[in-house]
Parts: structure tokens; C-alpha cells; sequence
């Protein structure tokens, strides 16, 4: 464990220790695969990944699940090591709350028509996410957690202290991080990587507002169930998901722009 903290991506004050605190090997190991082989192996695999739309969220819930935990505890052990501070004691404020619930109307209005286009499109990368039933609501509900937690502990936790680390720059620190991020989540397709991108940014001023990352993955958590049970409404608005499940396959990967 390396003798000297790592300083929060979003406190100036610990800039004074970036010469003494060098990134070991398990952080370096963590900026390679979060920050280069999660996203080369999205964009690799992506018609592989869309195909998973026609499986039954139910079918498919561990395969997608097992990701999200793996990634979260990399980020737990990698933050140890580095001794960067993801679950600090202080409660955030209520003016952070609320700047969570503000960000989280404003991207739900703004993203709802592009939500409803995607379905009525026939884009298969939002079958990923919409519930078919009861029971696979559920089970979205605990995907959206994991992913609210797992994601914020890589992307707006230890990924951007590393980063700081080594540029000396929260800005750049910042923008890898989100690149990586909205490189990570693209196979929901190219022209949503922009969006996914400002929506990064927006997590991270969170997360400089609050002095944690408490709100963002609450956010990230209400923020990923929504869109789940949006989809799946405008599905059955459109006739497209009947109780027994879809009600069409979806089209073929090659078919997106």
C-alpha cells in the first residue's frame, strides 16, 4: 500500500502530494483495463452484445449482472491499495441533494423523446434494458444498482484520482474519464456516446458539489430505473411488448446507422 494518500480527484488541497504519491502497479493495472480494454472490448464486441436484446432479460440477468460487481470490487481493492476515499463519513449536503434531483429532471426531460424515437426506430440496443415483466422488473431494479454504485466507484471514484495522479490536471483527469466512460457505454450507439458523455460530466460536478459520490450513484441508480421501465412503456404504447414478451425480434445490428 503506498505510504502516502491519494488525493481526491476533486480537492485541490491534496495537489500539494502529487509528487510523493506515484500510482502503483495495481493502479496502473486499473487505468489499463477501465481506461483502455473496457472500452476496445465494447466497441470490439458490440454486434456480439446488441444480439443479447432478443435474450430474456431474465436469461441474460447474471451475464450482465457479473460485470457490474466485478468492476465495482476492482474499484473497492484499487482504492485501498491507493488509499483513495470513496465512502467518506460526511453525509452530503442538502443543496448537493438537491442539485442531484435538479440534474436528474432536466437529463430525463431532455433524453425521454430520444428514448421514445430509439422505440419507435427499431434500434435493438434499448431491449437491453426494458423490462418484459414483473419479474425482470425486479431484476432491472437491482441491475440499476449495481451499476449506480459499481459505475460512480470507477468512473467518478478511482479512475479520475489515478488520473490526477499522473496529469496533475483535474481537468484532463476529468475529460479521460469521461471518454473512457462514454466509450465504455458504446453499444447503445454512436450518437448516444455525446449524450452519455454529458451526462458523465454532469456526474462528476455532482460528485465535486457534494464532496462524494453519494449522490451521483443515487441519481445514477433512479436515473438507469427509469429508463428501464420508460423503454418497456413505449414498448407496449407501440404495441411492441405484449405479456408474454416481445412482440417482434429485434433488428439485425448491421441495420443501425
Amino acid at each position: 500500500m503506498s505510504s502516502v494518500p491519494t488525493p481526491s480527484a476533486y480537492n485541490p488541497d491534496d495537489l500539494n502530494v502529487l509528487s510523493l504519491s506515484p500510482v502503483s502497479l495495481v493502479g496502473w493495472i486499473f487505468i489499463a483495463f477501465v481506461g483502455v480494454v473496457v472500452p476496445w472490448a465494447v466497441l470490439r464486441n458490440r454486434d456480439g452484445a446488441l444480439a443479447m436484446a432478443s435474450i430474456p432479460l431474465q436469461d441474460r440477468f447474471v451475464a450482465m449482472l457479473i460485470p457490474q460487481l466485478f468492476l465495482g470490487a476492482l474499484a473497492v481493492g484499487t482504492g485501498y491499495v491507493e488509499e483513495v476515499g470513496l465512502f467518506p463519513p460526511r453525509w452530503p449536503s442538502l443543496t448537493s441533494w438537491g442539485a442531484g434531483v435538479a440534474f436528474m429532471v432536466v437529463a430525463l426531460l431532455l433524453i425521454r423523446p430520444y428514448w421514445r424515437r430509439s422505440v419507435e426506430q427499431h434500434k435493438p440496443a434499448w431491449r437491453l434494458f426494458a423490462p418484459t415483466n414483473d419479474r425482470e422488473g425486479r431484476m432491472w431494479i437491482a441491475l440499476s444498482l449495481a451499476a449506480g454504485v459499481a459505475e460512480e466507484l470507477v468512473w467518478r471514484g478511482v479512475l479520475p484520482a489515478l488520473l490526477l495522479l499522473l496529469t496533475g490536471s483535474l481537468i484532463a483527469s476529468i475529460v479521460l474519464s469521461v471518454v473512457s466512460f462514454a466509450l465504455a457505454h458504446a453499444i447503445q450507439g454512436a450518437r448516444s456516446v455525446l449524450a452519455i458523455g454529458t451526462i458523465a460530466a454532469a456526474f462528476h460536478a455532482l460528485v465535486w458539489l457534494s464532496g462524494s459520490l453519494y449522490v451521483a450513484m443515487t441519481v445514477h441508480f433512479i436515473y438507469d430505473v427509469i429508463a428501464g421501465f420508460t423503454y418497456a412503456k413505449f414498448a407496449r404504447d407501440l404495441g411492441l411488448l405484449r405479456p408474454e414478451g416481445w412482440a417482434a425480434p429485434a433488428p439485425a445490428a448491421d441495420a443501425l446507422p
